[in-house]
């Protein structure tokens, strides 16, 4: 059975979860299996390497007078290798897991989606949204959901963007460090009318990034005290955030509270989501049959799709030009 997006009310997500969950059970305990094997692979190996690394350390602190301290430095750092052999057979896992569960879990929640784990959302794009005011010296983006909901067109990935901040201290001695410009999702989806400008909805803080755009006011006080809004065409903006428009995006800020920033482009709406968190990987070290991780995944996949019926998309005011 598919479960289409537009049919998975809000309250019913635990049982459709479950019926998720029992028809991908064969492919859970295949996934098990295979993340047994994968940990006990890398246990080997993090026996051989860190027993040699304590015994090279052990002799060199018998030899070399160091005692106690030495050995205790030789035995943490034996166990740091045991512990990331093992860690690092958590990128074999999660292929098999992206390509065999989640991909089957967007597909049960929307039969026109195609998931590309490999892909991503392009710097381009992300630049082009002039959501953020610095560009970035480093840009990853994976795990790409793209296809159609009803009428409309979307797709949705992972994105880290991070500038490069080199530092020196009194002593001349420089650092280097890399910030976050955004961790989270980007979520774009077709808006069905042209623009002639850009309008992008920030949000409000004492630091205005205009970047060439005008301050737009709008009359809705609860949307004002939430964001800012700035615009190239004053009269295109307040004709894109209608009454209806504004309340939507005030619920859509509240399922995920307090963060997203919002740009129209090119007849396109794209939102932006910050996450901490690395989604879609599967972990070594638990048990993959049956654990709140992919609950999680399934709840946050949810609310990514539904931001279409969210925003009510798929009614179409406009047309093309």
């Amino acid at each position: 059975m598919v479960y289409r997006l537009t049919q998975v009310p809000y309250k019913n997500m635990e049982q459709d979860f479950d019926k998720i969950h029992a028809q991908l059970y064969p492919s859970l305990k295949q996934l098990e299996k295979q993340r047994l094997e994968l940990k006990a692979k890398g246990n080997r190996n993090g026996m051989i390497f860190g027993a040699i690394t304590f015994l090279a350390g052990l002799f060199i602190s018998l030899s070399g007078g160091i005692g106690w301290t030495g050995i205790a430095i030789s035995l943490m750092i034996a166990i740091f290798i045991w512990y990331n052999c093992i860690s690092c057979k958590s990128g074999q896992l999660s292929v098999f897991y992206k390509q065999n569960i989640i991909s089957a879990i967007i597909s049960q929640l929307c039969e026109n989606a195609c998931f590309q784990p490999e892909n991503g959302i392009p710097e381009q794009t992300f630049r082009a949204s002039g959501l953020f005011g610095t560009s970035p010296d480093r840009y990853h983006s994976e795990d790409l959901i793209n296809g159609k909901i009803d009428k409309t067109y979307f797709c949705c990935s992972e994105i880290v963007a991070e500038e490069k901040q080199i530092t020196t201290d009194s002593k001349g001695r420089t650092r280097t460090r890399w910030v976050d410009i955004f961790r989270g999702f980007f979520f774009i989806a077709d808006f069905q009318k042209d623009f002639q400008g850009q309008t992008v909805v920030y949000r409000n803080s004492w630091l205005k990034i205009g970047n060439g755009k005008q301050r737009v006011k709008l009359e809705n006080p609860e949307f004002e005290k939430s964001f800012d809004t700035f615009s190239t065409d004053q009269i295109e903006a307040r004709y894109i955030l209608t009454p209806s428009l504004m309340e939507k995006l005030l619920e859509l800020d509240r399922k995920f509270p307090g963060r997203i920033t919002v740009s129209f482009l090119n007849s396109m709406v794209i939102i932006a989501i910050p996450d901490s968190k690395n989604h879609f990987e599967a972990s070594i070290w638990h048990s993959q049959l049956r654990n709140n991780s992919l609950r999680e995944e399934f709840f946050t996949l949810i609310a990514l799709l539904n931001i279409i019926n969210d925003l009510n998309l798929n009614l179409r005011i406009w047309t093309k030009e």
